[in-house]
């Protein structure tokens, strides 16, 4: 997951424009990205029971290790993804970029809860598990861009950082789904039926939500942002150029913002496979997980609204560092 929002700007006297969009559209885009990041994470839940059904055949550690791996190839696109959406919601909008990765995200976990076992076809299944990952880590790229976009453009400027901060809250009430799902079909299902078919049920429920998804985003009115004539547009060689120094920074803050993302959605696997717990504590703390997650983040975005960014984005970051290492030895 990404906190994008520390790219909201700073508090600045707003200039004359027409009033920000509403705030049920706003908690239409946030449920649409948590959605979407449903749909991302919830492989990560499942990581022990996807790797024996798809990567049989080796060890236990070998196969949760492909399992990770093919969760992972799902982030090599998430870059291009966020290219090419990114500029298609420059043209054409942000809700258009923000439909079509809806839709892509849907398809794609769709395709992973529907794809046979490797005792179906054989070693077909991986490739194809691979190839869906792909499209997800694409869809994802591109969401996470036009939806901040969307919502940094529609806050009024002295709540850009809480209007912001909902891209990580609305990550977090993913976290939250899933762990949930998780927890109920480990309780209904029993860890057999779980390893099964009850990890898919958790997909399945991901592409039911779809069409729920495409309305609610359908719904949505464009932004203040207004979609660019093709030739104003810069091409991306020369943005790189021009902003070098702020795009650096950036990706060094999304990517420590990512990193302990991930590091917190690891815990369930290892919980499971390294301390032996249960799934369904293992996923229950991944739900706790999400609440702290949302009540921070937003806590966070409504702070820098009034204290300023950089040290929101600085003492946290250190806090996290601080509580990771024990974290692991309870």
């Amino acid at each position: 997951m990404t906190k994008a929002a520390v790219f909201a700007a700073a508090p600045r006297p707003a200039p004359d424009r027409p009033s920000p969009i509403s705030t049920r559209q706003v908690t239409a885009a946030v449920i649409g990205n948590a959605l979407e990041f449903y749909d991302f994470t919830t492989y990560s839940y499942f990581a022990v029971q996807i790797g024996h059904n798809f990567f049989p055949g080796h060890s236990p550690f070998v196969s949760l290790m492909l399992s990770l791996g093919t969760f992972g190839a799902g982030f090599i696109l998430r870059p291009i993804g966020a290219v090419v959406i990114g500029r298609y919601g420059d043209r054409r909008g942000r809700r258009p970029a923000m439909l079509f990765s809806f839709a892509l995200m849907g398809a794609a976990i769709l395709g992973l809860a529907l794809t046979p076992s490797y005792a179906q076809i054989g070693p077909l299944a991986p490739f194809l598990v691979l190839a869906w990952r792909l499209c997800q880590g694409f869809a994802l790229g591109g969401e996470v861009g036009p939806t901040t976009a969307y919502l940094v453009e529609a806050a009024p400027p002295a709540r850009r950082g809480l209007y912001g901060a909902w891209q990580g809250a609305s990550q977090n009430l993913a976290s939250i789904a899933g762990g949930l799902v998780g927890v109920t079909l480990a309780a209904v299902a029993g860890a057999a039926s779980l390893e099964i078919w009850g990890w898919r049920a958790a997909f399945l429920l991901g592409a039911l939500v779809l069409p729920v998804g495409l309305i609610i985003r359908r719904s949505l009115p464009e932004t203040l942002h207004r979609p660019e004539a093709p030739g104003a547009i810069h091409p991306p060689a020369a943005t790189l150029r021009s902003h070098a120094r702020v795009l650096a920074l950036g990706l060094a803050l999304i990517a420590a913002a990512t990193i302990s993302t991930y590091v917190g959605t690891f815990m369930t696997t290892y919980a499971i496979t390294t301390l032996h717990m249960p799934a369904g504590i293992s996923l229950g703390a991944a739900v706790a997980n999400g609440a702290f997650g949302v009540l921070g983040g937003l806590a966070g975005g409504l702070l820098s609204d009034r204290y300023g960014r950089k040290a929101l984005m600085i003492w946290p970051r250190v806090a996290f560092l601080l509580a990771t290492w024990p974290a692991f030895y309870l």
